[in-house]
This record gives structure tokens, sequence and C-alpha cells, in this order.
């Protein structure tokens, strides 16, 4: 069960979920283009919020964005103007994560098994990347090493001509 053969299913799964989220809580309109494997040594962003799973499948589900998207769907979800990178927008990336990934696992449960889903995790940083390719991670300051060999399912999105994207790993789980 490889995630490249699960593409098509998981892409519409991952599309719906973040399209309607953002359509119905976040009030912003979405755009998505077709997904692809990200075989990147590194993914580069400003945000990351990541939601872990477990079960017949585990894996992760990202969001990857700039400061300045995070800002804006902060200040979207908390109905104010946010000016700055602080612990509430943090949340509010951790909360869409978390969101989106409780979405997606409902749809994937149905077909690969039940899931469980971690607490979401939200870094922030200039030029943060994710390792995704050795067992080495690149030696710069604000590298994350996630230490698989696997791809990431990559889907983009854009909203009010800001871009960012969905990434999800997912392979059978040795259980």
């Amino acid at each position: 069960m490889t995630l490249e053969s699960r593409i098509e299913t998981v892409t519409v799964d991952i599309a719906e979920s973040t399209r309607t989220l953002f359509e119905t809580m976040i009030m912003m309109d979405l755009k998505y283009d077709a997904a692809s494997l990200v075989d990147d040594t590194q993914i580069k962003t400003d945000v990351i919020g990541i939601v872990s799973f477990t079960g017949k499948c585990c894996g992760v589900i990202a969001l990857f964005c700039s400061k300045k998207f995070a800002l804006k769907v902060a200040s979207a979800i908390l109905m104010t103007e946010l000016n700055e990178f602080t612990g509430e927008v943090k949340d509010a990336i951790g909360e869409i994560a978390n969101m989106i990934a409780g979405n997606v696992k409902t749809k994937l449960t149905a077909q690969y098994g039940d899931m469980q889903l971690s607490i979401p995790i939200v870094i922030a940083g200039e030029g943060l990347s994710i390792t995704a390719g050795t067992n080495h991670p690149i030696g710069a300051e604000s590298t994350l090493s996630w230490f698989s060999r696997d791809t990431w399912l990559m889907t983009p999105f854009i909203s009010n001509n800001e871009k960012f994207n969905i990434g999800l790993l997912m392979r059978e789980s040795n259980k």
C-alpha cells in the first residue's frame, strides 16, 4: 500500500477537507491545484502546523505557509486584526492543521481503518525546512530533520494571492 497508488483519492480528500474548512469556518475562498509527490530534500516555509496519525496507516498531515498567510488566517478565525506572530497565531495554525487532519482522518478511516491523531505541533521561524531523504540533516540553523525516505504528497492552495500547501506522508504501519 503506497501513497503513489492512493494519490488521486487522498488528494480529493485533502482538497475537499481544506476547502470546506476555509470556506465555512475561516470565510476564505480557496483554489487548489493538482497535487504532486515532492521528492525534494527540503521543503522551505515559515510556518509548519503538523499533526501525526497512527493506526493501520501512519504518517503526518502538515500545513506549510508563510507568516503573512498565518497572520491572515489567524485574524480571520479570531475576528481581529493581528500584525505580530504571537501564541494566538500559533494556536490558530495548530487548530487549522488539527481540523484538516481530523476531516482527512474521517475520510481515510473508511478505507484504511481507524487512526489516532496527535495534538498539533506548530513550528515557526524564517526559512524553516524539513529534510526528507536521508538520515543526515542538512546543516542549517533552522532545519528540522524528518528522517524519512518517503516523499510528500503536496497539495497546493491559493487564497487572496497567498499560497500554502497541505502535505501528507503516509504509509502502512508496522503494527
